[in-house]
């Protein structure tokens, strides 16, 4: 098959597409971190304390969304901040996040300027895919490893084992989605 230099100058679009959106997963994850910390183990345990007497469904799913609402008014480096403030998440974990804002900050404000040279040749766009692949993997890692570090977190609020894989079932197929992959 030719080499069709329009097509390789999509595929380096495409791998930016992906690393972006990877870099706005991970921000999720942050917001979601947030959640199950500072919402929803507040909400437990009130629970817990009272047996349910005072818990009003109205009023926390009120809260809920107001809650959430705020996370995703968020900047990345605001809920990096947040989130490094936790004692649940480790250090590495913290310092790979900032590290995940700087390199996520430079591919929005200055990759293209920076790599304008690489850009205009075959052999540049093949290290900027390399690069933008690997980026890519990167922010996906760092939100599976923020994931896994609240797995503690997501048992003392019921939501892990085979109980909640089954309601997370059902409510995918309330919702017309199959289930997902992990």
């Amino acid at each position: 098959m030719a080499y069709d230099e329009g097509e390789h100058v999509k595929e380096v679009f495409a791998y930016f597409g992906r690393e972006y959106y990877e870099a706005g997963v991970l921000e999720t994850g942050l917001a979601i971190a947030l959640m199950q910390i500072n919402f929803l183990c507040r909400v437990h345990d009130q629970y817990s304390a009272d047996r349910g007497k005072s818990f009003d469904r109205t009023q926390y799913e009120a809260e809920f969304d107001r809650f959430m609402q705020n996370q995703h008014a968020q900047t990345l480096g605001n809920l990096i901040k947040r989130v490094s403030a936790l004692p649940e998440l480790s250090d590495i974990l913290k310092e790979r996040l900032r590290d995940a804002k700087k390199r996520r900050d430079f591919l929005g404000h200055h990759y293209f300027r920076e790599r304008a040279v690489e850009f205009s040749n075959r052999a540049g766009r093949d290290k900027m895919i390399a690069e933008l692949h690997n980026d890519g993997d990167i922010f996906e890692a760092i939100d599976r490893d923020l994931y896994a570090e609240l797995a503690p977190i997501r048992e003392k609020l019921g939501m892990a084992g085979e109980k909640f894989k089954k309601y997370l079932a059902q409510f995918y197929a309330t919702h017309g989605v199959g289930p997902l992959t992990d």
